[in-house]
């Protein structure tokens, strides 16, 4: 593998939980990506909802070959894309309280790894927002809101992220606490924001109910690159998150008395 990580980096990931890479992307590729972005909320604000896999350079980055190095290493084997989200944070942004994005119907368990992948195409200077964490937190089996009360307020053992180069981009455990926190500035410089995530193979994950289609637009905008990864976007990995809770709303006592 090209992009080789060292025992140290994959335990720092099992221990805290998140990994920068900084300069992950070059500054041609964060300008092409930039175009496709604007590109999207121009569509987004006359009203249009396209996937974001039907702009190309967007599709290809589910499949970056450098990224997929690094994720076949941490998941220890295949895995698929969960959703691909892109936004240009203006000035004003308002911010997102503490949260983590594990996906499970209810939380009892991190018997598989998902992860999130954050690209800050211009970086971090402090304004706009800043990236909250609470390292190690996906060691806690919660809800995905259990921390929402806080806002975003520093909490014991937090970590603000307000500086990063071009290009660089943050690999996260799903289940990792963080936040937004808003910050003044951006009137020249808005943030360019990709989120990315990947679930582990092995169990049937919580999924989008647009999933297969937006599988399928990738496949057609030829994010598999020739078939090599192709198994990125294998919809079978996925349930309706809608259905499972529905299931859940019906259910009365303890869950452990129906396995």
């Amino acid at each position: 593998m090209e992009y080789l990580l060292t025992g140290a980096r994959q335990a720092q990931f099992a221990d805290t939980g998140y990994l920068v890479l900084e300069r992950f992307l070059d500054g041609g590729h964060c300008s092409a990506l930039r175009s496709e972005v604007d590109a999207l909320v121009l569509r987004r604000r006359s009203g249009e909802q396209p996937p974001v896999v039907s702009f190309r350079e967007l599709a290809l980055l589910t499949s970056h070959p450098p990224l997929m190095d690094i994720l076949l290493q941490l998941m220890g084997g295949e895995f698929a894309m969960h959703h691909i989200h892109a936004a240009r944070h203006d000035a004003g942004q308002r911010g997102v309280h503490w949260h983590q994005d594990y996906e499970q119907e209810p939380h009892t368990n991190r018997s598989h790894l998902m992860v999130h992948v954050f690209f800050y195409l211009d970086g971090l200077n402090g304004e706009v927002g800043d990236l909250l964490l609470v390292p190690s937190s996906q060691h806690s089996v919660v809800a995905r809101d259990a921390l929402a009360l806080f806002g975003t307020e520093d909490l014991p053992g937090s970590l603000t992220i307000d500086r990063l180069p071009a290009g660089s981009a943050i690999i996260v455990h799903s289940a990792l606490f963080h936040a937004r926190r808003a910050k003044p500035g951006g009137e020249r410089a808005p943030r360019y924001f990709i989120d990315i995530s990947y679930c582990q193979n092995g169990i049937a994950w919580p999924g989008y109910p647009r999933v297969a289609e937006i599988n399928a637009k990738a496949l057609e905008m030829g994010a598999d690159r020739g078939g090599r990864y192709a198994y990125l976007y294998d919809s079978t990995r996925f349930a309706d998150k809608r259905t499972l809770r529905a299931r859940l709303g019906k259910l009365q006592g303890s869950l452990a008395l129906r396995v």
